[in-house]
C-alpha cells in the first residue's frame, strides 16, 4: 500500500505526471463542451425543445445533479491549477540569458495561460448569469410545457432576453473566440502528450483541433448572433 501511495505521489508531483493530468482533464472537458453545444442548439427548435432539455436536466435526482456539477468542477480547478503550476515551473526554469525559441510557436500555444484566464473569468460571468440566474425574476420567466400541466423555468426567454443585450452578447462571443484559441492548441497537446506525436500524423491531429475548435465555437456564437439577427425571439 505504502509503495503504491509512494508511487501515486511521484506521479502527480513530477512534470510528466501532471501533463498527462492536464490533458486527460482537458479532454473530459472537451468532450463537455461537445455535450453542452448540443443542448444549447435546441434552442433554434424553439422554446419547448430547450425548455424540455432544461426540464429534464433540473429532473434528475438531486444528488445526481450536484454530483456531476462538483465533479465537473474539480476537474476544471485540477486543470487551471495544474496548468498554471506548469507555466510558472516552465519561466522559472529558463535562464534569462537563453535565446527563447518562439519562432515555430503559434499564437495559440504563446497565449495559453491568457486564453485560458480569459475563458475562466466568462466562466465565473456565465455562471452567475444563466445558472445562478441572478437578476431573472421567476414569476416573469415561468413557462408550461408539453401539456401545460408542467411547469418550468422559461430557459429559451432568459437566453433571448440575456443575448438581447448587445454587450452582453459582445463579451460572450469574444471569449468564444478566446476558447477556439485555447482548443485549437489544446487538442494538439492532447494528442502529444498521450504519445500520438509523429511527422506523419501531425497534420492529422492538427486538423482536428482547428476543425474541433471551429465547430464549437461557430455553434456557440450562433445562438447571440441569432438573437442579435432577430432569427431567435
Amino acid at each position: 500500500m505504502n509503495a503504491l501511495v509512494k508511487t501515486i505521489c511521484t506521479f502527480v508531483t513530477s512534470s510528466i505526471g501532471r501533463k498527462i493530468i492536464v490533458a486527460l482533464t482537458g479532454l473530459c472537458l472537451v468532450l463537455f463542451l461537445a455535450g453542452h453545444l448540443a443542448g444549447n442548439l435546441l434552442i433554434f427548435g424553439g422554446p419547448e425543445w430547450i425548455n424540455t432539455y432544461a426540464h429534464g436536466l433540473h429532473s434528475m435526482p438531486e444528488a445526481a445533479l450536484w454530483g456531476i456539477r462538483a465533479g465537473l468542477a474539480v476537474i476544471f480547478i485540477i486543470h487551471v491549477w495544474l496548468t498554471i503550476q506548469l507555466k510558472l515551473e516552465n519561466h522559472a526554469a529558463r535562464e534569462p540569458y537563453v535565446f527563447k525559441n518562439t519562432i515555430k510557436a503559434t499564437l495559440s500555444s504563446r497565449y495559453m495561460i491568457y486564453t485560458g484566464l480569459t475563458v475562466l473569468v466568462f466562466l465565473i460571468y456565465h455562471l452567475y448569469q444563466y445558472t445562478l440566474r441572478v437578476g431573472y425574476d421567476p414569476a416573469q420567466f415561468t413557462t408550461f410545457i408539453s401539456d401545460g400541466t408542467v411547469e418550468t423555468f422559461d430557459v429559451y426567454k432568459m437566453i433571448v432576453t440575456g443575448f438581447s443585450n448587445v454587450w452582453c452578447s459582445a463579451f460572450y462571443i469574444l471569449a468564444v473566440l478566446m476558447l477556439f484559441s485555447h482548443l485549437r492548441h489544446g487538442v494538439q497537446s492532447i494528442f502529444q502528450t498521450v504519445g500520438v506525436d509523429s511527422r506523419k500524423i501531425r497534420p492529422f491531429y492538427n486538423f482536428i483541433a482547428i476543425a474541433y475548435g471551429a465547430i464549437i465555437c461557430l455553434g456557440f456564437i450562433s445562438v447571440p448572433v441569432s438573437v442579435l439577427l432577430g432569427i431567435i425571439k
